[in-house]
């Protein structure tokens, strides 16, 4: 059964992490995820051009729409340092299903963060929002988000996916 939907966002916190609401004072580590062209080489946007530019995007992270989307800050739990970023986006309610992202500093890559911040997502979006089918669109050659999927839980249906996104002016 579908839980009805919070008026708070929820935390979720697992053996490293805490995910939690961005607030208003994350813009420069933000910044750190969102500025960092190697970092976006496989998002479906161009790296954030200033720091003051990314700062203007916190209002949109902290926005909490379980309808639609939900972004999380993940924070490691020993530095207290915001390492990643964590959402569900395009939810369609009708048909109980959510695409998901994520994104993390490259030196915090390889360590298994976004393995346990993935699988605190997906309990809630399965157990708490009663989500049917979570899809993750990753592009050709993201070696380390495919694998990420695959531990937890994905399988590879059709693809590739042609012209999704433009970066750069080019389409992926």
């Amino acid at each position: 059964m579908m839980a009805s939907a919070s008026k708070k966002q929820p935390t979720f916190v697992t053996k490293r992490l805490r995910l939690r609401p961005f607030r208003a004072n994350d813009g420069a580590a933000l910044h750190l995820l969102y500025g960092d062209a190697g970092n976006l080489r496989y998002w479906g946007t161009d790296p954030s051009p200033s720091a003051a530019r990314t700062q203007k995007m916190i209002r949109w992270h902290m926005g909490y729409r379980p309808r639609n989307y939900v972004l999380w800050a993940v924070e490691e739990i020993k530095s207290r340092r915001l390492v990643g970023m964590i959402n569900y986006h395009r939810r369609e309610l009708r048909e109980k299903r959510v695409d998901v992202g994520w994104l993390i500093l490259l030196e915090m890559q390889g360590k298994g963060f976004m393995t346990e911040a993935g699988q605190a997502l997906l309990r809630h979006l399965i157990d708490d929002l009663g989500v049917h089918e979570v899809e993750a669109l990753i592009r050709k050659g993201n070696k380390a988000s495919a694998a990420l999927a695959k531990r937890l839980g994905f399988r590879l249906e059709g693809g590739p996916i042609r012209d999704r996104w433009q970066v750069g002016g080019e389409w992926h």
